[in-house]
């Protein structure tokens, strides 16, 4: 079983500025080798001086064509964790919107409201730079197969504060829209060239002007990354929290936010809505004598999940659970670890119901040939969250390891600085290094090489 331990997520910002446009070869020649931190995870401090808060809110706001301005967005996104009426926005998403048995509640499961963390949203976030920008990840390898669109792409920030036990990470994940779609995933060759080309560039400001050209004003052909509709639940974005303070005993959440535009009596905004985790269902779930509709219909999609969760590769297995059974925070209640999966499957193994789960997993185990346990099925489906993702480690069957992130949970940190090759950049947790970004650096290589599609990949 594996042990926890790890994670991670982001944040970030804008002011507008302009980049040069340049053309982009759509034809470039493969690189014999591909860096990973020129290409995919890049963390250099000269080139993200190039991506301040500011900056990057302001060009979201820009692009959304409302009135809204750029500090009220953040600060109506972390008001969105208090009730109403709120500490800045009393017209806006807050988390007693919705109840459960009489309490707040999202998508029909528990939450907190307030969190200990929503009086951020009462601090003037661009005061003395309080958001730091910590990465930029390149994820082509998550371009759908059919390229409906050309992968997602990350910008992670930081909120500095004066008590190193407060920590927000916000981490803007905004999906690149495919400019001919009947074409397929071959226009999306260009993406995947210019990701490509970083690591033959040695010049560092060249370097940082293509990427900020990719994020601000778009690639010859494709529109900017930063645009509201890239971080949309129509346009598959959206944005992470990973937060925790000394008041919530140093618990740390996850949560999940869409961009959308509000209109209202002639005056619109950019809003940030709160959203459900991917792949983040209510642990209870897991235990077969919990007997609700939703529990009996998720153990029945949870079957469905045993095939590709079995698959023989830390970065190829996978599951894919409907949004009607994701909680909209990761941890949502005192005394019962929601994200755990393993101790409720396992407290209910004994019982005429459990029995029949486990047995309905080991007979999907033994349709596709695969040697794990039901246990071990339940395990790797608890790194498949961001929980479990950044925090859990350790063997998941097969004679498989998951990875770990760095120190206790985070895969890239403000804390941690190393020398890079124009001056100090973040570190990267070997999860990230030695894992999963070999995997990416293979699918990029196989696209350019002979147009073969992206594969699943953590």
């Amino acid at each position: 079983m594996a042990g926890l331990t790890a994670l991670s997520l982001c944040v970030i910002a804008l002011f507008v500025g302009a980049v040069r446009r340049r053309a982009i070869n759509p034809r470039g020649p493969v690189p014999p080798a591909l860096d990973a931190r020129r290409s995919f995870a890049i963390t250099d401090q000269a080139i993200l001086d190039g991506f301040p808060f500011r900056r990057v809110m302001a060009a979201l706001v820009e692009r959304s064509g409302t009135q809204t301005a750029p500090d009220r967005l953040i600060e109506q996104l972390l008001d969105t964790q208090n009730a109403r009426p709120g500490l800045v926005a009393a017209n806006t998403p807050h988390c007693d919107d919705f109840l459960v048995d009489g309490s707040p509640g999202f998508n029909g499961l528990p939450r907190r409201c307030p969190t200990p963390e929503a009086a951020f949203a009462a601090m003037n976030p661009f005061a003395s730079d309080e958001y730091i920008p910590l990465a930029i990840l390149n994820r082509f390898d998550q371009t759908p197969a059919d390229g409906s669109n050309c992968g997602q792409y990350r910008l992670i920030f930081a909120k500095l504060s004066p008590n190193p036990l407060d920590r927000l990470h916000l981490i803007f994940e905004g999906v690149l829209p495919n400019p001919d779609p009947d074409a397929g995933i071959a226009a999306c060759r260009p993406v995947a060239q210019f990701w490509a080309d970083l690591t033959a560039e040695n010049s560092v400001s060249e370097r940082r002007a293509r990427l900020e050209e990719f994020f601000f004003t778009g690639i010859e052909g494709f529109e900017p990354l930063i645009d509201p509709d890239h971080f949309s639940l129509a346009g598959r974005g959206g944005i992470r929290t990973l937060q925790n303070t000394a008041a919530s005993r140093l618990t740390t959440r996850f949560y999940q936010f869409r961009l959308a535009k509000r209109c209202d009596g002639g005056r619109c905004d950019l809003v940030a809505e709160p959203d459900v985790l991917e792949n983040m269902p209510f642990g209870r779930f897991f235990d077969a004598t919990y007997d609700t509709p939703a529990a009996r219909g998720f153990r029945e999609a949870f079957i469905h999940n045993v095939a590709p969760l079995a698959i023989p590769d830390v970065n190829l297995y996978s599951m894919s659970i409907p949004r009607e059974f994701l909680m909209g925070e990761s941890d949502p209640l005192d005394g019962e670890l929601a994200f755990i999966y393993t101790i409720p499957f396992t407290r209910s193994e004994s019982t005429a119901a459990g029995d029949a789960f486990e047995a309905r997993i080991q007979a999907e185990l033994k349709r596709v040939g695969s040697t794990l346990t039901p246990a071990d099925v339940i395990t790797r489906a608890e790194t498949q969250s961001c929980v479990g993702c950044h925090f859990l480690f350790g063997s998941v069957g097969d004679s498989i390891s998951f990875p770990r992130a760095l120190g206790t949970f985070e895969h890239v940190s403000e804390k941690l600085v190393e020398n890079g090759e124009a001056g100090p950049r973040f570190a990267i947790s070997p999860a990230m290094q030695n894992v999963f970004i070999p995997h990416r650096m293979e699918i990029l290589r196989r696209f350019l090489t002979n147009g073969a599609a992206p594969v699943h990949s953590n």
